[in-house]
């Protein structure tokens, strides 16, 4: 079994082997620092004069609030330093002089350690005062990657000699990846383990060869003990122990506050930067929607212009002239048919969000369209017929968008049937949503170009010669408002034998 001088040896060790058997917790250098933050605070809070002995990693970053805490301090209190004497900390013609002390009434004083394995790798930050006593103890842990089995073991005294390069650094997160970046932390307000720690500390600073200072911290340690056993749980002290306890738990609600105010912010950044994309994204479509208008419309511009000029031959045959003017004609009612289309996709963009989604009767709204268009089936010689239920279940949709959408469809399949051909309009449910379906035998649509009809100004190859020329919209505005109320839209098609577009609605949810 190691010897008492052994076990002081590591603060760390002396806890571990002591009975009140402290609880630890693993943190990161970050983690430690705001525990010795909230401690310090505490005592700062409400007022506590109390005796600090101090053991931290070098740099102003770690010993700032220590040393404000030393500021407000009144005699005889004081905060006792230790410090290795060779870490950087120390300049070289200072090692003459150890101990370093401050000057008569200030409230700091500076012990240092010399080399060896005392304290290695070990932090602490003891409080004691005559009704208080608080501490933290940390402990460097091995490195992950120096064991097989990956197991957070603590170093050894050797490997600790080794590495402990980081108490010279300006701070303990700058050690480097081959070190540990993890601590060993015991908090505690247990009077019987500060005085064991207290008790540590002076037996090293009569054994381990430092000076005694004009506070001798062995007598201050016994009238602690002497006032513990006399009065163990004062009301002073009990009351400071209440108010530690509310002031760690104001702490954890102001970090979790503060985590929750963090964690919207970063969802609202996202947001943010989602709306972003999609604004910039919206952007972009609208470029490529006016360059490829304005390619649209600049090709029958073209025809018209180059025709005109042919117009002007004097040697033109009466044939050739009459061509040329079924030529302006047709590229004419190409450009109206353009700019319409254009302007009723603008017009439905504009208006989509003030129109409202209303619960709509499938069978009291699309057979009223379909036999609007009985005139033109019949004088084309195509059979038009519709098979629409009475009791499908209500849709969530603007009637005014449903019969757009109708229109069409039938525009194209009477547009795309040579006479002789049929058309159909049925309609169905599912527990999912309401379908119609418009079905013709006509000419059909080729494996290329399926996947493109709904594109804007995207017109088919195989087009009739005696059927003048759409903007190739009227699909893409069938999809913009199936989108805009949740609905979707399905082509099926082969050439030569017709093509079936069914477009499933949303089923109105009272």
């Amino acid at each position: 079994m190691q010897s008492y001088q052994e076990q002081e040896v590591s603060l760390h060790r002396l806890l571990q082997l002591s009975a009140a058997t402290p609880n630890y917790i693993q943190v990161k250098p970050k983690g430690f620092k705001a525990i010795l933050q909230s401690t310090v605070e505490f005592l700062e809070a409400h007022n506590v004069q109390a005796h600090l002995l101090v053991k931290l990693p070098n740099g102003d970053a770690w010993s700032e609030d220590v040393s404000r805490y030393g500021q407000g301090l009144v005699s005889p209190h004081r905060v006792f330093r230790f410090l290795r004497v060779d870490s950087n900390a120390f300049a070289p013609d200072a090692l003459a002089t150890a101990p370093l002390t401050t000057a008569p009434g200030a409230s700091e004083v500076v012990l240092p350690l010399s080399v060896g394995p005392i304290w290695r790798g070990d932090y602490f930050l003891v409080a004691q005062s005559e009704t208080f006593a608080a501490m933290v103890v940390a402990h460097r842990l091995q490195p992950l990657s120096a064991t097989p089995s990956g197991d957070s073991q603590r170093l050894s005294r050797e490997d600790q000699r080794d590495t402990d390069d980081e108490e010279a650094s300006p701070a303990l997160e700058d050690a480097g990846t081959a070190r540990s970046s993890y601590l060993s932390v015991c908090c505690s307000v247990n009077p019987d383990l500060v005085a064991t720690v207290v008790s540590a500390i002076c037996h090293q600073m009569d054994h381990g060869g430092i000076a005694d200072t004009d506070v001798n911290l062995a007598t201050l340690t016994q009238q602690w003990s002497q006032a513990r056993s006399t009065q163990p749980l004062t009301p002073t002290y009990l009351g400071l122990v209440d108010r530690w306890l509310n002031w760690q738990l104001k702490r954890q609600e102001h970090l979790r506050q503060s985590a929750a105010t963090y964690r919207h912010q970063a969802l609202g950044i996202a947001r943010l930067s989602n709306q972003n994309e999609v604004l910039l994204n919206t952007l972009r479509l609208k470029d490529d929607f006016l360059n490829t208008v304005g390619q649209e419309l600049r090709t029958p511009l073209t025809t018209i212009k180059t025709a005109l000029t042919l117009l002007d031959s004097p040697h033109l045959k009466p044939l050739q002239r009459q061509r040329y003017m079924e030529m302006i004609s047709h590229e004419c009612d190409r450009q109206s048919a353009l700019i319409s289309g254009v302007l009723n996709l603008l017009q439905m963009e504009t208006s989509v969000g003030q129109t409202p989604l209303d619960s709509l009767s499938l069978a009291e709204t699309v057979p009223p369209v379909v036999s609007t268009y009985q005139p033109l089936a019949e004088e084309k010689g195509i059979m038009l017929a519709y098979t629409i239920p009475r009791q499908l279940p209500a849709v969530t949709c603007p009637a005014s968008w449903l019969r757009q959408i109708v229109i069409h469809l039938l525009n194209n399949s009477l547009k795309y049937t040579p006479s002789g051909g049929r058309v159909w309009v049925t309609a169905r449910s599912t527990p999912d949503y309401a379908e119609v379906e418009v079905r013709d035998t006509g000419i059909g649509i080729s494996a290329a170009d399926l996947p493109h009809i709904f594109e804007h100004f995207y017109r088919g190859r195989n087009l009739p010669s005696d059927e003048t020329e759409g903007a190739g919209l009227g699909l893409s505005i069938v999809q913009q408002l199936l989108l805009y109320c949740g609905g979707t839209v399905v082509a099926r098609s082969q050439p030569e034998e017709g093509t079936a577009i069914a477009v499933r609605l949303p089923l109105h949810r009272r």
